[in-house]
């Protein structure tokens, strides 16, 4: 079995390996958000692609599942700020 079996759409199969897409979703999140930490959002969209997993089992295109996350979690987070202000 090559290392491309593994591979689905970008993310590998092996969560640890996700780390390395981290900066593309964090670049994602920054570019269409200014000014809400990306950070956060990347790591609130990374827990509901967990959360996601854990509930259906494989999840099909998880990278764009996990920057839809990580854009709807910035979406929230300037919402939130917005009404604090």
């Amino acid at each position: 079995m090559t290392a491309t079996k593994s591979r689905t759409y970008g993310l590998a199969s092996n969560p640890s390996e996700w780390a390395a897409h981290r900066r593309a979703v964090v670049f994602s999140v920054h570019r269409m958000f200014p000014g809400v930490d990306a950070e956060r959002a990347a790591t609130e969209g990374l827990g509901e692609l967990c959360r996601q997993i854990v509930m259906r089992g494989a999840v099909d295109r998880p990278a764009v599942v996990w920057c839809e996350a990580a854009t709807a979690a910035a979406a929230r987070l300037r919402a939130e700020d917005g009404v604090a202000a």
